[in-house]
């Protein structure tokens, strides 16, 4: 049995199944990143840090607001 398949068609057989799977991993890579960003193109870190320091404030004022209130009742 001869070979008789031109070293082109080979070099794209044997090369291709590699080829797909770089690409697949690639559109992969970038659906990703895109899916990690918000719509105005700040990351999720960023969002999350942001929420947390907000979060942080709120419970900060929550707390004086409270202290405040009990300090009024006892000086009554």
């Amino acid at each position: 049995m001869s070979n008789d398949v031109p070293w082109w068609v080979s070099l794209i057989v044997s090369w291709l199944p590699f080829l797909v799977v770089v690409g697949i991993a690639l559109w992969m890579i970038a659906t990703l990143r895109a899916t990690l960003r918000t719509r105005d193109g700040r990351s999720l870190a960023d969002v999350m840090s942001h929420h947390a320091q907000e979060m942080q404030r709120a419970n900060d004022l929550l707390r004086d607001a409270i202290e405040a209130q009990r300090q009024g009742r006892t000086k009554s």
